[in-house]
């Protein structure tokens, strides 16, 4: 199967389930990665914004804020870049960007920059495999992302957050596909280290 055809097949899977699954899922998941000695080691958390077809990240954010992390969310600025921003529970470091999702205001004081050190980037992704393969929407964003941050931070730590559906038998990759290194859903958290 094709990348193409594989992520409409996971689209048309992700479709088809209730709304209120990808907030029930989101609590329980974020409720297992706290408890994570992965979540524990980093204060410095990039954290994506949900849209409506992904796992709800609203009550990692909550937690991380509450627990005083530096949080950091992902912001598209043109079809290749994308950069995240630090954010807090003020409403003045955030706007309402595509889908009405919450994005950040994209101060540049606020830019998050790898060389300032590692970080733990929860990553969104349409599926993942067991052996910590990731496929995305398709657009880059974040394999981009990812070979600016090893190259300056090779310490970082990518977990996926996602639906427990979207952990598969296989995804089909390519060399330029990062891995991801733990997986995290509302039954199980699975580290590849």
């Amino acid at each position: 199967m094709t990348k193409k055809e594989f992520r409409a097949e996971m689209k048309q899977k992700l479709a088809a389930l209730p709304r209120r699954a990808f907030s029930s899922e989101g609590e329980a998941a974020a409720r297992r990665l706290v408890k994570t000695e992965l979540w524990q080691r980093f204060n410095r958390v990039l954290i994506y914004l949900s849209m409506p077809d992904e796992l709800d990240t609203m009550p990692l954010l909550t937690t991380a804020f509450a627990q005083k992390k530096e949080v950091y969310a992902p912001k598209i600025e043109s079809d290749t870049a994308m950069r995240f921003f630090r954010v807090s529970e003020d409403a003045s470091s955030w706007t309402r960007g595509a889908f009405d999702i919450r994005e950040p205001a994209g101060r540049e004081a606020d830019v998050f920059k790898p060389e300032d050190g590692a970080a733990l980037v929860i990553s969104p992704g349409l599926a993942f495999d067991r052996c910590g393969n990731r496929i995305g929407r398709g657009k880059g964003f974040y394999d981009r992302f990812y070979e600016k941050l090893f190259a300056a931070a090779p310490e970082s730590v990518i977990c996926a957050f996602c639906m427990s559906c979207a952990i598969v038998p296989e995804v089909p990759v390519e060399q330029f596909d990062y891995p991801v290194d733990a997986v995290c859903t509302q039954n199980e958290f699975i580290e590849f280290t």
